[in-house]
Parts: structure tokens; C-alpha cells; sequence
């Protein structure tokens, strides 16, 4: 019978540390309310009181929290889904940008050593390399499970997929600070300003290293030496103005032949890689020309590219639109001229927000959504990115569409979203003292998506990827779609049955995983020693439309079928144990279409 319902969703388918060590904050806006009660501003009926055993009873307001939380984090708890809704959405914004980070660096350090991967008398050894990227990528995990600032965490990751790296090459698997010091970056400038982000990149020796531009210097035709203009086309490829020139509101301008008016030629890409020459070693008394693999190590792997202006070109340079950087000026002079000048583009504000709507609301929004968030986006203001991310979460075009059952705003969910979903839904805790080992083995091989592992610096997939079929036809984008091939859509299915029906909550990869290793152990990482708190649900758990409704909230935000609550139905009734019907429940609507697809 399992096999049967399996089969049927297929098709519908388809398509001890201490608390010092890991910080965890009492606030409102997370679940740890210590049942505070609070009363609404407004006597509107649906705006009910309070959390924790008070429950907000309106099943509508609780979907739209649970809703507007699938757009800003990774997941929430029900605790947090009533929180936010007896809150107030901007309420709830402004306390996580008042949250402080947690530093991927400081966390790689507490939880490399006890992933007892590597060799103690090595580390003494070569104590500048103490961590893989691997390493790294479970300090991630280790972040998103147990911090508060949720809505930092995927505004850090989303950035991520904007100004990429690829950690998959031999040096950054080997440096595993590298990328965490890179990923801090990210965390740090997610409620700042894009002007200190773009800049912050620039120098950034991960982002150096990826994009070749450590170690640049200036043309010696002697010895046949040019400048690289790796990073000086990316830069405004991908992290600035794009490639066709737009107007306020997303849409593409025109040229008098009705043509797309490209944003930059080669000759401004030759321009732009002099800006770029000079950067290197960030030690003070460091040298330029060093290999990046004798010098980004532990120690000042954090420390931001220096300019060293005998490698600097100092002729003139013209820019985009005739933006002139006089000659013989510093080359940090040069380098914030031409931030400056792609900050404050007319192309940059268009395109950045777009692709923030993109990643966190909607694949196709309107021009009148586009042009508000420009509205918005001030690059050289202060902390304008908490003005701009209330702007995409906050637009009545997202919380509340006209006609919600034609809306076509809505995106598939990412696969490390839909993962990260169902493991903050219901409190995953460890017997491990707080550590969540898991290193993403093989998430990207299973689902397509794995942190800081981008195939390119084209992201997982392109902001203007059209699925073929009604999407193309309607000139409609559908950027996660481009995952979606029948190998991930399957590993995504495996992937759902490992965490909610076998438990492997922690094991992607668990044979090979452990047998690699952890020297063929399978007792090293067990999965009796991960829970799902599923407590709550349990007194629901006879009353199969209870259970379903609660979960619908939970995880699906409100967004299921009449159709897929009967199929989970029918399912659920076979099953006599209350723990078995809650999983198998989860589980198939983790897979199921309604699920897949956030509006």
C-alpha cells in the first residue's frame, strides 16, 4: 500500500556545548515567547491574542503568517508562526534586523574539532589549516538549525546565490576558512548598505581567487601581460547592472531598431579589468604575487584584498556612459570611484532588486512591484537593504493579491529551502549536545543544491530561465525550474523519505557517508540520536483533518488542495500508529505539488 501512494505522489509530483558556544536569544519572533501575552492594536476580530497555549484560533491569519515566513526564512515552528501573526509582519521585521550575527568563522572553530575528521598531531603541525570547506559547510547547517536571526539567514544565503563562489575546487576544499570568512560577508552585509557589499566583494580574497583578480596587474607588454578581465565582466554581469539596460520597473528598454540595449561592450570590460589591477596579499607587510594557497590561511584569510600601486594601472579610464576615473590617482581612489559609479547605475537598482523579488517572493513580478522596491533601493543609505527587504515582503501585491487563485506571482521553492523547511518545522534537536554534524555529502548530487556549491558563478541556475512549454510561450521566467530535471525531482522525493519517513534526518548519504568517513562506524552518527518534536501533533493525529489542516499551515502555508488533503487522507487512515500517520502525512505533502510551488 505504501508503494501505492508512493507511486501516486510520484505523479503528482511530476512535474556539553554551552549556551556561550551556541548563542540562542530570547526574542518574540522565533517561538521563544515564555509565553509572553500581548494584545493587538486594533480591534479587528482576526487580529486575536497571544502564543504559546493562547493560540491565535483565525486559521486564515495563521496561513498568511505562515506564508509571509516561507518568503523571509527557511522555516519556522508553529510557535513562530503565531508569534508573527499576533506581531505584525513589520513588527516581527524590525526585531530580526535588530538580532546580532553569529560568525561563520567563530562557528567552523567550535565545530571542526569535534567532527574528528582530521589528524590532532597534523593540526599541530599545519595549524593554519585546521578545516575543510566540508567543515565549513556544517558550520552552515549548524547556523541555520540553531540561531534565531532567521530572516539574516536566508538573506545571507540568497546573497550568496547573487555574488557566488564555488567551494568545489581542490583550494577552497582545502581552506575551509576561506569560505566561511567569505559567507561572513555575506551574513554581515545582509541588512547593510549595497554599496559596502559590492565593495566588500571586490576585496573579498575568496571572491579574489574565484574570479582571478588577486594577484591582477597592469599590462607589461614585455611579457605579454594584460590585465584579467574575469571579475571586471562579472561584476556587472551579475552583480550590478546585468546585461540589457532597464527601465525603473524591471522591463527592457528599446533601441530605435527594437532591439535590447546591452548594458556594456568588450571595450568597457578592458576598461574596467585596469580598475582592478594591484589587488592582493592582505597582510600588512605581505607581498605581491603571493600564491593564494601560501598565504589565505587561518590567519588572515578574513583580511580584505590590499591595493599595491606599482601593479595598480594609472592611466585614465572611461567607464559606462562616459564616467571618467582621472589618471594618476591612487588605485584605491580608483576602485571607489567604480564602485561608486555601478552603485548608483540606473540599472543597478532595477536589476539587484528584481533579483532579490526573484529569490524571496516571486518569479514573475509585476512592473508596478519592480519599480516600489527601486523606490526603495538607496545603495549609498545606510542599512538601505532592511528598506529594501521590507519593501519585496511587504508589498500588498505579495501579502495580499487581488484575485489570490489567479495570482501567478508564486516560484518553486529551492530544494535546500524545501529541505531546510521540514527540519525547522518541527525542531530538530541532537543527543550530541547541540551539534548537528551534517556535512551536505551529497545534497548536491541528490536535489541540485547544496550552500556556497553553485556549479558557476551563474548560481545554480539563471535569474531568466524559462522552463519550455506555457511559461516560455507566456514570456514568463521560472529560475528554479532549471533544477528541476528528472534526476533531482526524484532525489528531492528520496531526499523527503529519508528525513520524514526513515529518519535519516541527518543522512543523505548514510552508507557511504559513514563507511568514507567515519572509518565504517555506523554507530558514529546514529539516527536514534536526532528528534523531531511532533508532540504537538500527536492528540491529532486520530482526527486525520485536524492533522492535515495543522500541517497545511505548518508547512505548506495554507496553500493545500482540496484534492491533495483527500489523497494524504486516504493515506493516513491505513496507518494505526499516531507517529507513522503524522510522517507519512508530512511526508507526502512535502512532495506534493501544492507544497512545491510558494504563492
Amino acid at each position: 500500500m505504501r508503494l501505492m501512494i508512493f507511486t501516486l505522489l510520484c505523479l503528482l509530483v511530476g512535474s556539553s556545548l554551552s549556551a556561550q558556544q551556541f548563542r540562542h536569544y530570547d526574542f518574540l519572533g522565533a517561538g521563544h515567547d515564555k509565553e509572553i501575552k500581548i494584545s493587538a492594536s486594533s480591534n479587528q476580530s482576526t487580529a486575536q491574542k497571544t502564543v504559546d497555549g493562547f493560540d491565535i484560533q483565525n486559521q486564515d491569519q495563521l496561513k498568511e503568517a505562515s506564508r509571509f515566513l516561507a518568503h523571509s526564512t527557511f522555516g519556522a515552528d508553529m510557535a513562530t508562526i503565531r508569534m508573527t501573526a499576533a506581531m505584525g509582519y513589520e513588527a516581527w521585521l524590525d526585531e530580526q534586523f535588530s538580532l546580532p550575527m553569529q560568525s561563520m568563522r567563530d562557528m567552523l572553530y567550535t565545530i571542526a574539532p569535534l567532527l574528528n575528521d582530521f589528524d590532532e598531531e597534523e593540526m599541530e603541525e599545519e595549524e593554519d589549516i585546521p578545516a575543510g570547506a566540508y567543515q565549513t559547510r556544517s558550520s552552515w547547517f549548524q547556523y541555520n538549525i540553531t540561531a534565531p536571526d532567521l530572516l539574516r539567514q536566508r538573506m545571507a544565503f540568497t546573497l550568496s546565490e547573487i555574488f557566488v563562489i564555488n567551494t568545489n575546487s581542490d583550494f577552497f576544499e582545502d581552506v575551509g576558512v576561506l569560505s566561511a570568512d567569505y559567507y561572513d560577508l555575506m551574513l554581515k552585509n545582509s541588512f547593510a548598505d549595497y554599496r559596502n557589499l559590492l565593495m566588500d566583494v571586490s576585496r573579498s580574497p575568496a571572491m579574489g581567487v574565484f574570479l582571478s583578480h588577486f594577484n591582477n596587474q597592469k599590462a607589461n607588454p614585455d611579457l605579454n601581460i594584460n590585465p584579467d578581465e574575469n571579475y571586471a565582466r562579472e561584476i556587472m554581469q551579475l552583480f550590478s547592472i546585468g546585461l540589457w539596460e532597464l527601465n525603473p520597473d524591471g522591463s527592457r528598454k528599446y533601441d530605435a531598431n527594437g532591439q535590447f540595449i546591452p548594458t556594456y561592450t568588450n571595450a568597457d570590460i578592458k576598461e574596467f579589468a585596469q580598475v582592478f589591477t594591484g589587488l592582493s596579499d592582505g597582510r600588512v607587510n605581505g607581498e605581491f604575487g603571493e600564491y593564494a594557497d601560501d598565504i589565505l590561511d587561518r590567519s588572515n584569510s578574513h583580511l580584505p584584498m590590499r591595493m599595491y600601486e606599482q601593479y595598480h594601472d594609472k592611466s585614465s579610464k572611461v567607464l559606462l556612459n562616459g564616467y571618467v576615473i582621472p589618471a594618476n590617482q591612487s588605485g584605491d581612489q580608483d576602485l571607489d570611484m567604480t564602485i561608486d559609479h555601478l552603485s548608483t547605475h540606473p540599472n543597478t537598482a532595477p536589476f539587484i532588486a528584481q533579483s532579490l523579488i526573484k529569490f524571496f517572493t516571486s518569479s514573475n513580478p509585476s512592473p508596478a512591484y519592480v519599480q516600489r522596491v527601486v523606490s526603495a533601493f538607496n545603495p549609498m543609505e545606510e542599512n538601505n537593504l532592511q528598506s529594501v527587504i521590507k519593501a519585496i515582503l511587504l508589498d500588498p501585491e505579495v501579502r495580499n493579491p487581488v484575485n489570490k487563485e489567479a495570482y501567478t506571482g508564486g516560484k518553486l521553492r529551492e530544494p535546500l529551502v524545501r529541505f531546510m523547511n521540514y527540519l525547522k518545522g518541527f525542531h530538530l534537536s541532537t543527543s550530541y549536545n547541540g551539534v548537528y554534524p551534517y556535512e551536505f555529502p551529497c545534497t548536491g548530487s541528490n536535489i541540485g543544491q547544496s550552500p556556497l556549491q553553485a556549479p558557476s558563478v551563474f548560481n545554480f541556475f539563471l535569474p531568466d530561465y524559462q522552463a519550455p512549454g506555457p511559461i516560455t510561450q507566456r514570456y514568463m521566467t521560472s529560475p528554479e525550474f532549471q533544477l528541476l530535471n528528472s534526476s533531482n525531482a526524484m532525489g528531492l522525493i528520496n531526499e523527503m523519505d529519508k528525513l520524514a519517513i526513515r529518519r535519516f534526518y541527518l543522512f543523505d548519504c548514510y552508507e557511504e557517508y559513514v563507511e568514507d568517513d567515519f572509518g565504517g562506524d555506523p554507530s558514529y552518527f546514529s539516527e536514534e540520536d536526532y528528534f523531531m518534536d511532533y508532540e504537538e501533533l500527536r492528540n491529532t493525529a486520530t482526527q486525520p483533518e485536524v492533522l492535515i489542516n495543522h500541517l497545511d499551515i505548518l508547512l505548506a502555508n495554507g496553500l493545500l488542495t482540496d484534492f491533495t488533503k483527500g489523497v494524504v487522507k486516504n493515506a493516513i487512515q491505513q496507518l494505526p500508529d499516531s507517529d507513522d500517520r503524522i510522517r507519512m502525512a508530512t511526508y507526502l505533502i512535502l512532495i506534493s505539488p501544492d507544497y512545491a510551488i510558494l504563492k
